[in-house]
């Protein structure tokens, strides 16, 4: 009696998903954010509402900007891709018209009202990032010697709508960069 009531129990069953991701390139130049990994994270510094008192601009950087870069290095690349490396930025998830980043509106206690914009840094030349706009190209020549260069940014806080205050919550988004070679 006892083997028959064991048959038939039933199994609980447990399961997941696998979140697979990976890239497949055509050369061997290595790109590292703030001398890390290809992947970076940028952590903004907290901003009050009050701070973030702007929409985008195309030669400012908005309230408590944080510099990166992306270093692209080629020494080791064969065969040797060029002499040129071409940067932009895309966001399936998060890219809008004005060229910034909307806030994941999906996380927990989200802000409002509140996008982040990417300045490239050349020199003393501000320029806003347009993110998903395939025109919108940075160019750099790669260092005959050390076959590398290297690309200044500055992620920051501005307003989704210029006149439109930002709520407190929590902001997250992200873009990816693709660089190309001549």
């Amino acid at each position: 009696m006892l083997a028959m009531v064991a048959g038939t129990a039933s199994a609980d069953m447990d399961g997941g998903q696998l979140n697979i991701s990976g890239l497949v390139v055509d050369n061997t130049c290595e790109t590292r954010v703030d001398g890390g990994n290809k992947d970076g994270l940028i952590l903004l510094q907290t901003a009050t509402v009050g701070e973030i008192d702007a929409g985008v601009l195309n030669d400012t950087v908005g309230a408590k900007a944080k510099p990166f870069s992306i270093t692209v290095d080629c020494s080791k690349a064969n065969p040797n891709p060029g002499s040129t490396a071409k940067m932009t930025f895309g966001s399936v998830f998060f890219g809008n018209s004005k060229g910034t980043l909307n806030n994941d509106m999906s996380i927990n206690n989200p802000s409002d009202g509140v996008n982040i914009a990417l300045h490239n840094i050349d020199g003393s030349t501000i320029k806003q990032v347009q993110i998903n706009n395939p025109g919108d190209v940075y160019t750099k020549a790669l260092d005959a010697t050390t076959k590398s260069a290297v690309y200044d940014f500055k992620a920051s806080y501005v307003r989704a709508v210029a006149d439109q205050t930002a709520t407190a919550g929590y902001v997250k988004t992200n873009t990816a960069y693709t660089i190309t070679y001549q």
